[in-house]
């Protein structure tokens, strides 16, 4: 099957096959692969990074469910520079260059008109931003929710669970909070690494956080619109993302009645599991079908399309369920990561980078809160899975890369395809390769690749082998010569792994690639 970029026609790459059973070559190859590096299809507006929020107080849990997802503490005082000089050197080495950043309303306005640019977690935000800014990494800055008694409706006010889940009584006052925030981080702190600006988490439902009594969702379109306004009134030109929705959903395009008020969609995918996985959630491809719509109708509008958040639940999740971060769960992941990139998604956020692991799953990239003693460690380690394979996609890539055509012959399992890839070129040409191989088996593979002015490619893999393990070292490996632009090699994809291919020689001990200037 061929899939088409929906306005340009170029073909693209993962969901190529040519034949329908995989093909043995005289080599003994029963996959092939082709890059050329001089063929763009899409250039993202976005890149790869994590959900990170600034959010320490807590938020009710009933049960088994938080009321404020995952996305409050675990992170360290902003005074403990050393604990924040470990988060800062995972951040590093993962290369993250496009960052949601999460806060709440009561951080900076827990009164009306009473401003706290001052309080600690405003403190743990400055942490966070300081780390996109020195390292040219673009913001999505996401307010997740008000959680403020003053514009909590009055049937919500005094239950600290209703308050939560409350859209804003004042639709005015809200979108004064959100352009009072903006002023004062892109004013009087000086931050230019807020690039897009998110208004409200997963809205739109009867358990999220955008609600009217008695237990009704609000209208999106009012949010975006009082905002958009009130921003423009402060010269404020940052775009608005949304509609933020989860999981995945279909485009209706009676449902989409805000895009006068925004920049750039973003959606949210936690239950798209292996085209071959029996249960739960539902294929891959269905999540390909309803991306490409949402692309097809982003990209006839000029638009950005972002996967604003990330993640699988369909081996657990919730308490401290491991599923998340399992390695089936972390490969589907990227996978699905590489799909959508053929299909021209602008950018990617996995959730998330720092999380307590015990409000709904185990869903950290690092380690800095110890469950059990329900206290912050002293020493921060890699999360086995979640760290290194999304990390060794995110670690390679650079913002603002293109996606190239590539082609991918063979690699069927009782017709359904097995093997996956993408390819990226940084804006200084450097090129990364990204393959998945779903299968219980290893393939014998042959690449070749063109137009690369590059001297060589390196290897760097994570195999289910690797699994479960936080010492992890993922040293290059030189496979190739690059010669007159051109490489041809066979390699081994081993069973349940994602194995990358890249001109970039990085050794584990050096930081991933965040931003190049363009050409």
């Amino acid at each position: 099957m061929r899939v088409f970029l929906p306005t340009t026609g170029l073909l693209i790459c993962s969901v190529v096959a040519l034949a329908q059973q995989s093909a043995s070559s005289p080599s003994g190859a029963e996959v092939r692969l082709t890059v050329n590096a001089e063929a763009a299809i899409h250039t993202m507006r976005g890149g790869f990074g994590a959900s990170w929020h600034a959010i320490e107080q807590p938020i009710p849990v009933e049960g088994d469910r938080s009321h404020g997802g995952s996305a409050w503490g675990a992170n360290p005082p902003a005074e403990d520079t050393r604990a924040w000089r470990q988060i800062w050197r995972h951040a590093d080495w993962l290369g993250l260059d496009f960052v949601r950043v999460e806060l709440e309303v009561r951080m900076f306005e827990p009164e009306q008109g009473r401003f706290t640019w001052d309080a600690p977690e405003m403190r743990i935000l400055y942490r966070i931003l300081d780390w996109c800014q020195s390292r040219h990494a673009d913001v999505f800055l996401q307010c997740m929710w008000g959680n403020v008694e003053w514009n909590a409706f009055p049937e919500f006010r005094g239950s600290p669970v209703k308050r939560v889940h409350s859209g804003p009584y004042s639709m005015e006052s809200f979108a004064g909070s959100l352009t009072a925030l903006m002023e004062h981080l892109l004013t009087t702190k000086h931050y230019t690494c807020i690039r897009w600006l998110c208004i409200n988490n997963e809205p739109g439902y009867d358990w999220s956080w955008w609600q009217r009594p008695p237990n009704q969702p609000m209208p999106l379109r009012d949010g975006l619109a009082a905002v958009r306004r009130a921003l423009d009134r402060a010269g404020i030109g940052v775009p608005l993302s949304g509609p933020d929705w989860t999981d995945l959903p279909e485009l209706k395009p009676e449902n989409v009645d805000f895009d006068e008020f925004i920049g750039a969609y973003d959606l949210h995918s936690y239950f798209a599991g292996f085209d071959w996985h029996p249960g739960g959630g539902y294929p891959l491809a269905i999540a390909e079908k309803r991306l490409a719509d949402w692309r097809k109708w982003s990209a006839e509008r000029g638009k950005p399309l972002f996967l604003s958040e990330l993640g699988t639940m369909i081996y657990g999740w919730g308490g401290n369920n491991p599923g998340p971060s399992s390695w089936e769960a972390t490969i589907n992941d990227a996978e699905l990561v590489v799909r959508a990139l053929n299909l021209g998604v602008d950018g990617f956020n996995r959730w998330s980078f720092v999380n307590r692991g015990d409000l709904d799953g185990v869903w950290q990239m690092i380690d800095t809160w110890d469950p059990q003693r329900k206290t912050l460690r002293k020493t921060i380690t890699p999360r086995p899975n979640a760290y290194f394979v999304y990390g060794l996609i995110s670690r390679f890539t650079a913002k603002h890369s293109s996606i190239l055509r590539c082609e991918r012959t063979g690699g069927q399992l009782e017709g359904t395809n097995r093997v996956f890839a993408s390819a990226l070129k940084s804006p200084r040409g450097q090129l990364t390769w990204i393959i998945v191989n779903d299968a219980p088996r290893a393939w014998v593979a042959e690449f070749s690749l063109e137009g690369c002015q590059r001297p060589a490619l390196y290897k760097y893999q994570v195999t289910g082998e690797q699994k479960d393990r936080p010492e992890l070292k993922i040293n290059p490996r030189r496979t190739a010569t690059i010669t007159g632009g051109k490489a041809a090699f066979s390699d081994r994809l081993p069973p349940m792994s994602v194995t990358l291919f890249s001109t970039w020689n990085l050794k584990h001990t050096a930081p991933g690639i965040i931003a190049e200037p363009d050409k």
